[in-house]
Order: C-alpha cells, then structure tokens, then sequence
C-alpha cells in the first residue's frame, strides 16, 4: 500500500513509518507543507499521491492549551478531521483518524470499549469526539483508532520527552517525585499501536471505532513507579491525589478496552508493562527537560 501519514513526524507517526518499512510505501508531509485545516492543499497533495489509505495522527493535543485555544483544538481536531476525511474518500482510499480516551468522561471504573458513549471532560476531548463523529460522517468506510497516555521514541527527540522520558530524567537528577495516583488509564505504545493500525488496514477491517491501548491499566504513579524501576533508578516516588485546583479536569477512568480486534483476526495487545519493558531497552539516548536520559 501507498500510506499518507500526517503528523507524520511524531511520536505515533514516526513509528507508522518504521513498522511500515519494508511493507509498504509512506510519504510524510511535514505540517509546514501541509497543514490538515486547509482542504484545498489536501486534495491537491493526496490528488497528486494518490494514496491506498491516509492516516490522520495530526493533532492539537496538549490539554492545556486545548482548554486556552478551543478554536484551534476545533480547528485542527474536527475541522481538520472533516477535511481530510472528504480529501481521501474523494481519491478512494481509506481513512484512519486517530483519537484518544478523552473523549469519555472517566465514571466507569471498568473502563470503555468501543461502542460506549463519549462524554468528554474537556476541551480537547470535545475536539477529538467532535472529530471523531465529522469523520465518520463525511467518510463511512473510516476507521478510527483510540489511544491512551501515548509513549513512543520520536517523542523523545522531537517533542521534549513524554511522560516516561521525563520521569526518568527528574529521577536521574535527583529531585523527590510525586504523581497522582488517582487517574487511571492504558498507556500505549506507539510502535504498538502504529502495528495495530497497519494490520486494521491490511486486513481490510470494517469500518468503525478500534481501540488500539496495550493490554491491561495503571494509575500515572504506577505508571511513573515501573518506568523508574525498570530504568533500574531508585529515585523515591510518592503518590498525590488530584488538585481540586487543577486548571484541567480530566477522566479518572478512561481505559480502553478492545473487543473488535479479535473479530478481524488480530492478537491481543501485549501489556503495558512488557510495551515499557521494551520502550526503555531500544529506547535512544536523549535530551529530556534539560537532561540527557
């Protein structure tokens, strides 16, 4: 297959790209050549391409600025999901777009598969839901795929380090850590979850929602406890519960369980914690937050 990937330089992107060596031709444009709020370079770009399938992993996504800027989140996040959804059917290849487990509101203590209803908590879950529903609109064959506290290379390198990378960095500089314990979430690898969609696409998946999270959950404090433990650091962590003053108001349950993949001839997402495990030992040396981890 021919693959269009944008946010094709990112964390999930970036992993697109590696999974895909050797299967299957990617082209990434960068965001200053092609930006996904703008429907005319889209279907002049994927006209030209003339892709199999496009994957949508462009994204405005850190939440505070979602909360400060929801005419952006919208902007890049639902319009930009409408417009490259349309851009594809109109050249016949299929569409992915990618979202998030913030589009529920975090009630259900047993967590949310795909079918459940959204009910975001914040603007940028409004904006991924919003997308999630303009896509499958303009695009009935779409699939979309949901992930949760995503942690992959690229992120490393390019984005200022993820969570995992910047736990470990403050470990290794010898500050005390504290980390809420009381959101709990499926953290996703990104080279996992990059596999996942590519196997929905070879495998002509039927269209819908897909939830691509690595196999079990944690609080963010177990999260942080086994990335410090397993980079071999002693560093001592200590959970906290939520501020009542937080400027965000995020889910406190929002694992996502996968019920479809099954049915479509995929295996059952490894853990999180063998996904972690094998983030740190293939994991490059980086600058993260002033620290080389």
């Amino acid at each position: 297959m021919r693959l269009v990937v944008l946010g094709g330089w990112g964390q999930l992107g970036t992993d697109v790209a590696a999974v895909a060596a050797g299967r299957h031709e990617v082209v990434r444009p960068r965001h200053e050549d092609l930006d996904v709020t703008d429907g005319q370079a889209l279907a002049s770009v994927l006209g030209t391409v003339r892709p199999d399938a496009v994957i949508n992993a462009a994204a405005f996504h850190k939440v505070e600025l979602c909360e400060a800027d929801p005419a952006q989140a919208f902007a890049v996040n639902a319009l930009g999901g409408l417009l490259v959804a349309r851009a594809a059917r109109a050249v016949g290849a299929r569409n992915v777009y990618i979202s998030t487990d913030y589009v529920f509101d975090g009630e259900q203590r047993q967590g949310y598969t795909e079918d459940d209803r959204v009910g975001p908590l914040n603007a940028y879950g409004v904006s991924k839901a919003a997308g999630e529903l303009a896509v499958r609109q303009a695009d009935p064959d779409a699939i979309v795929v949901r992930g949760s506290g995503l942690f992959g290379h690229a992120g490393s390198a390019g984005k200022g380090g993820n969570f995992v990378d910047n736990m470990i960095a403050r470990a290794r500089s010898g500050q005390p850590l504290s980390v809420v314990d009381d959101q709990v979430f499926a953290p996703t690898a990104t080279r996992d979850m990059a596999d996942r969609v590519l196997q929905l696409l070879e495998r002509e998946a039927p269209s819908g929602i897909y939830h691509a999270a690595n196999s079990g959950s944690c609080s963010w404090f177990e999260f942080a406890r086994s990335a410090i433990q397993f980079a071999g650091l002693d560093t001592v962590i200590s959970p906290r519960a939520t501020g009542v003053d937080e400027p965000v108001r995020r889910p406190r349950y929002s694992i996502l369980l996968d019920t479809k993949a099954s049915a479509v001839g995929l295996p059952p997402s490894r853990s999180w914690q063998d996904a972690l495990a094998w983030y740190l030992a293939n994991r490059p040396e980086v600058v993260v937050a002033g620290h080389t981890a």
